[in-house]
């Protein structure tokens, strides 16, 4: 077998350029790898997840288009058997009605023979479609993990807002039932209060918001994942993360470098386009002759006396060739030629376009993920500052030498830090995430390989 250049280019950078690739994924920050049970999540996720049930139904449905359009490569067999008893009234016989019995039957197979290559097309485009019907599932199920990842650090710094909301609200309740105590004893007027009160009902009102967000959260997880998560599920914080500051611009490279990106959605395009070239093919052979072989064998009432009442049963036993041939359709076939031609065009503009532009959108994400990590250390050096200063406060509290309120509005300030960093190194990992998704590294697509993928 000879390989065409693109295959021996396709196989030199699977040997070359892939495994460096894909060590450079391996280092890269993803929400299951600081999270473990996430990951297993994940592999659940295509087990059960409703979206993935949905999609498996999907599959079959390909699979069985695929059957259908591979069943003109087969001899299809058919025939029908007929038995009926009957009475006869015969003109050449004078002495009334006789009894009969018929037995007719007909059986036979046809074999497509020369079909200028449509049958054979037809079966490949309905391969062609099942193979895209399974790269579709991958696609989802990738979506599927970004949405997931997503809703799993959602939960993190959810968890930790209402965590810092309910600590506000504490803090904005003992200033004023302060305030009330003062104005019961008329030391403030209840213009001063107002502002207080104001704060604290808006202040609950925040906090409960926050807390139906959050279990809105955990809903959206259960019906992306089939599975609800209680509180100890889910994590406090989201870890520190230091290094692989170069793995992006890496991979970015590995990526620029192959001369046919292997993305879903370019795998896609090139097998749409190969759908329509084949159907192009076919439109084209519409009006040639087709020719089948044939085989069968039959029975019926045949009169061959001149006189017509002597009927026999006579069997015929046939094979041969058939030819079959539309001369004129009203110009059907040239419309169908017509209309498969503009879509092969269409299909080639889509896939020229979204070459140009594939290169584009990696460095464009690339750069999301190299701003989201800039701003993670930013916050991390801020959280850490506040955390300094928060054990200063507490050892001052300590020693007597602040009040209670100084620490509290140092507490506030951490938590208010924290929930900045757990936020930016959230947006870090999922700007990561869809980083290795754009360019085919994501690790969940090496658990969607199906039967025959390519």
């Amino acid at each position: 077998m000879k390989f065409s250049r693109s295959v021996v280019s396709w196989l030199l950078f699977s040997v070359l350029v892939l495994p460096a690739a894909r060590a450079a994924a391996e280092n890269a920050d993803l929400p299951e790898r600081v999270f473990p049970a996430l990951d297993q999540i994940l592999r659940d996720a295509l087990q059960q997840s409703p979206r993935i049930l949905a999609r498996n139904l999907d599959l079959d449905i390909a699979q069985g288009d695929e059957m259908q359009a591979k069943a003109g490569l087969y001899p299809s067999v058919g025939g029908y058997l007929q038995y009926q008893q009957a009475r006869e009234t015969r003109e050449d016989v004078k002495t009334g009605s006789y009894p009969t019995n018929m037995t007719n039957y007909s059986f036979s197979a046809s074999q497509p023979v020369w079909h200028w290559g449509a049958v054979k097309n037809g079966a490949r485009i309905g391969e062609i479609r099942r193979k895209i019907s399974e790269q579709q599932y991958v696609e989802a199920f990738r979506l599927l993990a970004q949405e997931i990842r997503a809703n799993y650090l959602g939960l993190i710094t959810r968890r930790a807002l209402v965590k810092s909301a309910r600590f506000n609200l504490k803090l904005t309740e003992s200033a004023l039932q302060v305030a009330e105590d003062r104005l019961a004893k008329g030391t403030i007027s209840g213009g001063d209060i107002f502002p207080t009160r104001m704060n604290a009902l808006q202040l609950r009102l925040s906090t409960d918001r926050s807390i139906e967000d959050f279990e809105q959260t955990r809903r959206s997880f259960r019906l992306l994942t089939g599975r609800l998560l209680s509180d100890d599920e889910i994590p406090e914080m989201i870890p520190l993360m230091n290094g692989g500051d170069e793995v992006p611009s890496k991979m970015l490279a590995d990526f620029l470098s192959q001369k046919e990106p292997q993305t879903s959605s370019l795998i896609i395009a090139r097998q749409q386009l190969e759908v329509e070239n084949l159907n192009l093919k076919i439109q084209r052979k519409r009006l040639y002759p087709m020719f089948n072989f044939v085989a069968g064998v039959n029975q019926n009432r045949q009169s061959y006396t001149q006189n017509i009442g002597q009927l026999y049963g006579v069997q015929d036993e046939y094979a041969g060739v058939n030819l079959t041939w539309s001369i004129f359709d009203g110009f059907s076939a040239r419309g169908a030629v017509k209309s498969s031609l503009a879509r092969k065009r269409q299909l080639e503009a889509s896939y020229r376009q979204l070459t140009e532009s594939l290169s584009e959108d990696a460095q464009r994400l690339e750069k999301q993920v190299e701003f989201s990590l800039r701003q993670m250390r930013i916050n991390d050096r801020l959280l850490e500052e506040r955390g300094s200063f928060l054990h200063a406060s507490e050892e001052d509290f300590q020693r007597g030498t602040s009040a209670e309120t100084d620490l509290n509005a140092a507490r506030a300030s951490f938590f208010s830090s924290q929930l900045a960093a757990f936020n930016a190194r959230a947006e870090y990992l999922q700007r990561m995430s869809e980083f290795l998704g754009a360019i085919m590294e994501d690790p969940v697509l090496q658990q969607t390989k199906v039967t025959h993928h390519e």
